[in-house]
């Protein structure tokens, strides 16, 4: 019985002990952004060494949200707390390894900012913040039972603060993290407040909070908060004992005091108060801890490293804030790791470029003439505001498109303007499409730090042939190529009867017979086919009927022959597509049902097309989404003929898409062709085009025109063209009895 008891208590010990004994200090502030919104900001300190590992950082952090009479307000947050998420890169670890000189161990401090945002309406009385966690280090000194004993954070946000939009003080650094027994102290806690409010300054006891029953409970409990219980001969009038005992000035916030020469550690508390016209705004309660070392002659490492952000040399400058009170320090060894790269320097100030950003790890060593040494670790993010606009001035056609920039900076903010032809106003890399020639305007922003620049963008018309089309041949992995026609500003046409039509005349190819398309676009072809296309805009005077008579046609016409090569992945889907009259009944064994095979031609011819399955079965329409031209959805069609080369299908499954085309009529085409094609997802590969020099040095090439954006013919040889200035122009080349036109920079 007695061996299961110690067990038990064992068990129980070690829970205790796991559960969180880490609390080292923290503090909360709060910032008002305007429309009853505030940035909460929670600082937590843990201890690296005495600590339990088990007992991170929380994620969340739960705040509660309580009015001035401690009653939690479930309507704010969710159900009344604030959940704060962790965020390991504002994260700092300081450590204090002393190899010379100090009696009592190594001391190391993890500190973190949780940062978050909550709507607080206006509330008579104000509000209540607070955190809890348990539980404090068990090797403090001047309070009982500290290992059972956790911490609160609270901030008092009072009414008049929230009718003016007030923001909390800064308060100042945390003190060192470790003194020296027998030596005075001094700590400047001299606060910051933007606003120029009073502060008072006053020592507090520290308030417990949690315990190791329920270390981290999701909603904290309702003030008012306990405070701790100081070990005697310990109180709020003598914390660390010493004399002259530890005091605080309420106008500076200078805290003085004497540590007596015995190893310990310390729990203090101040708080800092904010008026305004004799009004009180807010209460600001930091605890912290203070060790105390026994010190012989050695030295205290300490630096601070800072960027600007806006530097374009992109340097962190580290300062050297080292002291040794017995002797004089006489070498520095630093050593920056940055994403896997290590910069090292021994001057004692150095400047360091640094062209990389993310969280840098910062070692210092410094030794005094005495041969003590002592290290003190960092880590610090590093982020440059990159805001420079690669390239000053663009020159683009009407209708075209130009990415302003290429970069961004972590962390940074991004304004244009003006926002008119942008495809986004805030993001570090638009794409603008003005229509006339416009100034953008770029302002980025990091913390305190704005820079502006400026883009020139020229519009220019590049277009002399209002009635000129374009090719544009999409290579699709299946093997097909589609073929689009784009007009004079690189638009699809969409067709439309009396507007603008367009007359396909595909050659007969191994593939297919010869078909004529009216108004189709863009269309399938196979890579061989040889096709024209003729493109007529139709136009009227004011005041005559619409008829083709009075139209005015503009009449352009390309021959070309595609000679791209395309492959694709959807090789598993294949069908057969075919009419009962098909002699492909014979070849392929389809089986067509009964029902479905009927043909009463006369005047006209009455016929089903069907697809099937390679094995010759009808396809399930269930299994796949069919569209045919005609709209319907099922596995075949009813139509009348004649009917050549206009009855289409598309099959889909998944990303994988089937396109065929029905090429014969019940008294035509014997033995009919089928032509398909596959494509996956929007995989997509653009056919090369030729390029002007390309056209120039063609020697059967003999008559072109080169025009500049303005519509201005500057060169008609090769001579001429050389003699150009850097720029965009644009070719009228005259192949074969046709016109192309082509867009080049020079």
């Amino acid at each position: 019985m007695f061996k299961y008891f110690i067990s038990i208590l064992l068990v129980i010990c070690y829970l205790i002990d796991v559960s969180a004994t880490h609390i080292v200090g923290g503090d909360m502030a709060y910032r008002c952004l305007g429309n009853n919104d505030y940035e909460i900001t929670l600082t937590l300190r843990r201890d690296c060494i005495n600590g339990s590992q088990q007992a991170p950082f929380d994620d969340p952090a739960n705040v509660g949200i309580f009015d001035a009479q401690g009653i939690l307000l479930i309507t704010l947050g969710t159900s009344g707390v604030l959940r704060m998420n962790y965020n390991n890169n504002d994260t700092l670890d300081e450590f204090m390894f002393k190899n010379c000189g100090l009696i009592g161990g190594d001391v190391c401090v993890h500190t973190t900012k949780y940062r978050d945002t909550i709507k607080l309406p206006f509330r008579t009385g104000g509000y209540i913040l607070a955190y809890q966690r348990c539980c404090r280090n068990f090797t403090i000194t001047n309070i009982i039972n500290p290992l059972g004993t956790g911490a609160t954070y609270s901030l008092e946000i009072k009414e008049e603060a929230l009718r003016v939009c007030n923001s909390s003080l800064v308060l100042s650094s945390y003190p060192p993290i470790y003194i020296c027994g027998d030596y005075p102290i001094d700590f400047n806690l001299k606060a910051y407040d933007a606003e120029g409010d009073s502060l008072v300054y006053k020592l507090c006891t520290p308030f417990e909070g949690a315990d190791s029953i329920n270390p981290r409970p999701t909603r904290p409990s309702s003030p008012p908060f306990v405070e701790v219980v100081f070990k005697p001969p310990f109180s709020l009038l003598d914390m660390i004992g010493g004399k002259p005992a530890l005091q605080m000035d309420p106008m500076t916030g200078r805290m003085t005091g004497f540590a007596e020469p015995i190893i310990a550690q310390y729990l203090i508390a101040y708080c800092v108060e904010e008026y305004r016209k004799g009004v009180l705004l807010s209460v600001i309660r930091r605890d912290f801890q203070i060790n105390v070392r026994l010190c012989k002659s050695l030295p205290e490492a300490h630096f601070d490293a800072s960027i600007d952000p806006c530097d374009l040399n992109q340097l962190l400058k580290l300062t050297d804030l080292s002291k040794d009170n017995y002797s004089s320090i006489i070498s520095w060894n630093w050593k920056i790791m940055l994403n896997g790269n290590v910069y090292n320097s021994t001057d004692k100030n150095p400047l360091i470029q640094i062209n990389d950003t993310g969280i840098a790890t910062i070692r210092l060593i410094v030794q005094s003439k005495e041969s003590c040494r002592d290290t003190i670790q960092k880590t610090i993010p590093i982020s440059w505001l990159l805001a420079k606009v690669p390239t000053k001035n663009h020159e683009i056609c009407k209708g075209d498109s130009v990415l302003l920039t290429n970069y961004s900076s972590t962390g940074a903010t991004y304004m244009w303007r003006p926002t008119v032809g942008l495809s986004c106003s805030t993001c570090p890399n638009p794409v603008a499409r003005p229509i006339s020639n416009t100034q953008y305007i770029l302002t980025s922003t990091y913390g305190n730090c704005n820079k502006t620049d400026t883009v020139n963008i020229k519009v220019a018309s590049c277009f002399v042939d209002s009635c000129a089309i374009q090719i544009k041949k999409v290579c699709l992995p299946s093997g097909m190529v589609e073929v689009r026609i784009l007009d004079a500003f690189g638009n699809l046409i969409q067709s439309a009867k009396r507007l603008h039509e367009l007359f396909w005349d595909i050659k007969e190819s191994s593939q297919h017979a010869k078909y004529i398309l009216q108004n189709k676009n863009p269309v399938l072809l196979f890579p061989s086919d040889m096709f024209s296309i003729t493109s007529k805009i139709y136009t009227w005077p004011k005041g005559v009927p619409k008829s083709i008579e009075y139209a005015k046609i503009c009449e352009r016409r390309i021959i070309d022959t595609i000679n791209v090569k395309c492959e694709g992945p959807c090789t598993e889907m294949k069908f057969i597509l075919s009419s009962c009259l098909d002699d492909y009944d014979v070849k392929n064994n389809l089986n067509f049902p009964p029902a479905l095979c009927e043909s009463v031609c006369g005047g006209s011819c009455n016929i089903i097309v069907a697809l099937f399955e390679e094995n010759g079965t009808l396809i399930d329409p269930n299994a796949y989404q069919i569209l045919w031209s005609n709209g319907s959805t099922n596995s075949y069609v009813h139509i009348m003929a004649p009917y050549y080369n206009t009855l289409t299908v598309e099959v889909r499954k998944g990303e994988c898409i089937w396109r065929g085309r029905y090429w014969k009529s019940c008294d035509l085409y014997k033995g009919s062709n089928l032509i398909d094609s596959r494509d996956f997802g929007n995989v997509f590969l653009q056919a090369e085009s030729m390029n002007a020099e390309t056209f120039i040095q063609e020697a059967s090439i003999k008559n072109y025109k080169i025009y500049n954006i303005e519509g201005k013919c500057v060169a008609k040889d090769i001579l001429e063209w050389n003699l150009l200035t850097s720029g965009l122009y644009v070719f009228f080349v005259e192949i074969n009895g046709e016109i192309e036109v082509y867009k080049v920079w020079k």
